[in-house]
């Protein structure tokens, strides 16, 4: 499968539950119900992902209620639970009522500390009066992708800076760095992470993922010439090499579990629909299991 590249923008790894948002993806439910037509049978909305390599898991649980407003109510009587379904062992997530991002409007973000384990089946339980009103199960990936990249050879083209504008024909060929992501059943996202002074979380995305079926390999394509367009008149230019406070980029990519969704052929309209693709019982939304790593790109000197 060739994930299409426009679903895929930056991704870090503790703001998951942000992420999701824009990929609910999977099964099917009920199509005549929606947050605007709301159900008992529906209770609430579950976007998260539960990552092996993460610290802290964050999961956003909403009451599907009210949708007048722009965030959630403070009040939130139900507790949630994650359970390793291979030992039975359970933890309660704790709940933060905070905003994410740059936004105003405030959210109910649980969290544990708790590890994940590879290649775990776990299920998550919004319990309501100590009855599960609504569920999702999903299963981690049980090794996160290896990731290459290897200028010197002819499969990775290498980060050169300053970058090329003389050429508008080159621009984007040149001013583009390639990776390869082998090992990993699907490709849920990549970020670009560029340390630059002033900007000390100066984003990009990829442009493009290559999947080779025969070799499970993803070739995946960083237009950096685009994202480095900071600080210059008009957003013309590049960001030169002497504006990083480290000499690379990072870049993390994180695979997506064996129920990670197939999501290729699916309209906009679609996955804007928070009832058309959902894994979560009693409710919508998508939480999948996931396994990220991180690469150090070096920056070359273009002759």
């Amino acid at each position: 499968m060739r994930p299409p590249a426009s679903l895929f923008r930056p991704f870090f790894v503790p703001e998951a539950a942000a992420v999701l948002a824009a990929i609910l993806m999977l099964g099917g439910c009920d199509p005549s119900v929606s947050v605007l037509n709301p159900s008992d049978q529906y209770r609430f909305s579950l976007f998260g992902t539960l990552n092996v390599a993460a610290d802290t898991q964050v999961i956003r649980v909403d009451p599907l209620g009210d949708t007048s407003q722009v965030g959630s109510q403070e009040a939130f009587a139900a507790t949630v639970l994650l359970e390793n379904l291979g030992t039975g062992t359970q933890v309660t997530l704790a709940d933060s009522f905070e905003a994410i991002g740059e936004g105003s409007a405030r959210f109910h973000n649980l969290k544990t500390t708790h590890p994940i384990q590879p290649g775990t089946r776990y299920r998550l339980s919004v319990r309501v009066d100590g009855d599960p009103a609504t569920t999702v199960t999903t299963t981690t990936p049980a090794h996160p992708p290896t990731l290459r990249h290897e200028p010197s050879s002819t499969d990775d083209k290498p980060f050169l800076l300053p970058c090329l504008t003389r050429s508008r024909e080159l621009v984007e060929s040149e001013n583009t760095f390639t990776l390869r992501a082998s090992a990993a059943e699907s490709l849920a996202a990549v970020q670009v992470l560029y340390p630059i002074k002033g900007a000390p979380r100066q984003v990009g995305h990829y442009e493009d993922a290559e999947y080779r079926e025969n070799d499970n390999l993803y070739r995946i394509s960083v237009y950096y010439g685009a994202d480095l367009r900071i600080g210059t008149l008009a957003g013309e230019g590049c960001a030169g090499r002497s504006q990083f406070v480290q000499t690379r980029a990072q870049v993390a990519v994180t695979a997506g579990g064996p129920d990670w969704p197939d999501w290729q052929g699916a309209s906009l309209n679609d996955i804007a629909r928070p009832d058309t693709f959902t894994n979560v019982e009693g409710g919508h939304g998508f939480v999948g299991g996931v396994y990220s790593d991180t690469i150090q790109i070096p920056i070359q000197r273009r002759e």
